[in-house]
C-alpha cells in the first residue's frame, strides 16, 4: 500500500514538473508591445507587422487602436525567438522598425523623436540611433553655421571654408564608421541597420538619378 502510494506520489511530482516546465516556457515566449505616440502626431490606429523568413515574406499581426486606459497601443502575442518587426501608422507611410522580443518592449514616439526599450536587441537598436542621431544633429547644426557664413550680406575666407569643409567630412566618417561598427556585429539588430543603409543609398542614388 505504502509503495503504490509513494509511486503515485512520484508520478504526480512528475507531472507537476512537466506542466511547470510547459508553463515557464510560455512564458518566455510571451511579449506585450506598448506603443505610446503623442496625439499632436494624429495616429488613429496602429499597424504591426512581422518580417518572416529574412524578409521573404511580411505577416500581418493586428491593427489596434488606442486603449482607453493607458492611451498606448498595446499589441500581446507569442514569439519564439526575436524577430524584426515594424510599425505601420494609419496617417503616415513611413514604418518605424524594431525587434519583436519575449518581455516587454515601450516604445514612445513624440515630434522630438523616438524612444524604445527592451530587451538587448532594441537596447542595441536603440544604441545605435543615438549614436547617429548626435552625429546628424552635428552636421545640421554645421550647415546652418556655414550658411550663416555665406549669406548675400556675410563674406567667408579660403580658410574658413576649407575648415568647415573638414569639420563635416570627419562627421560624415564618424556616421560611417558607426553604422559599419554596427552592422559588422552581424547580429539581429545589425541586420535592422544593413537594411536601412542599403536603403538610404539606394534612395540617394535614385535622387541623383531624377536630378539628372
Amino acid at each position: 500500500m505504502m509503495k503504490n502510494l509513494f509511486s503515485r506520489f512520484i508520478l504526480l511530482a512528475l507531472v507537476l514538473a512537466m506542466l511547470a516546465g510547459c508553463v515557464e516556457n510560455l512564458d518566455k515566449s510571451r511579449y506585450r508591445i506598448e506603443c505610446k505616440i503623442s496625439p499632436e502626431l494624429g495616429t488613429d490606429s496602429v499597424s504591426l507587422m512581422l518580417l518572416m523568413d529574412d524578409y521573404n515574406s511580411v505577416y500581418h499581426v493586428a491593427t489596434v487602436g488606442r486603449e482607453s486606459e493607458s492611451q498606448a497601443f498595446v499589441f500581446e502575442g507569442n514569439i519564439e525567438s526575436p524577430t524584426i518587426a515594424y510599425l505601420k501608422f494609419s496617417n503616415d507611410t513611413i514604418p518605424m522598425f524594431f525587434v519583436v522580443e519575449q518581455g516587454l518592449t515601450q516604445i514612445d514616439i513624440t515630434p522630438n523623436g523616438l524612444v524604445i526599450s527592451g530587451g538587448d536587441a532594441n537596447h542595441e537598436y536603440m544604441t545605435y540611433l543615438k549614436a547617429r542621431k548626435a552625429l546628424t544633429d552635428d552636421r545640421q547644426r554645421l550647415h546652418q553655421e556655414y550658411l550663416g557664413h555665406v549669406a548675400p550680406d556675410s563674406t567667408i575666407d579660403v580658410s574658413l571654408e576649407r575648415q568647415y569643409f573638414s569639420r563635416d567630412s570627419l562627421l560624415t566618417d564618424s556616421l560611417e564608421r558607426v553604422t559599419v561598427d554596427a552592422i559588422n556585429r552581424d547580429n539581429i539588430a545589425s541586420r535592422i541597420i544593413f537594411e536601412r543603409y542599403v536603403n538610404t543609398i539606394i534612395h540617394k542614388n535614385l535622387q541623383n538619378i531624377h536630378k539628372k
